[in-house]
């Protein structure tokens, strides 16, 4: 799905439709010489939410998923479903994560994040 920051950052903004267009005009006046730095300013935090949201609420009440949650909140020291499905966004476990929420029966998929997590 992606190998670079830069992909992973596509990759996000694709799965959660980030309106980058907009944000792209809203800085196109900014005088930034690094790509990467204007690269995060594409950053559409009301698609993130919303995305996040129905993430969650699609699988809050799913006792594979709330442990899953759990055990990505552990890496940092806490038990809140959220934060753990926050790490499952991130970098290391988004493309994992994305293909078992689309195919929740597939066993491999479980494996393979529980694998990474645990």
């Amino acid at each position: 799905m992606y190998a670079t920051n830069a992909e992973y950052r596509a990759a996000i903004r694709t799965y959660f439709k980030m309106d980058v267009l907009a944000l792209e005009e809203k800085y196109a006046d900014l005088k930034i010489d690094d790509p990467e730095s204007f690269d995060e300013l594409l950053y559409d935090e009301e698609a993130m939410q919303r995305g996040i949201k129905t993430l969650y609420d699609n699988t809050y009440e799913n006792p594979r998923f709330c442990n899953l949650y759990r055990l990505a909140a552990g890496r940092f020291f806490s038990e809140d479903f959220e934060i753990g499905l926050c790490v499952l966004l991130t970098y290391d476990y988004f493309a994992d994560f994305i293909a078992l929420y689309e195919n929740p029966t597939n066993e491999d998929l479980w494996k393979v994040i529980l694998s990474k997590i645990e």
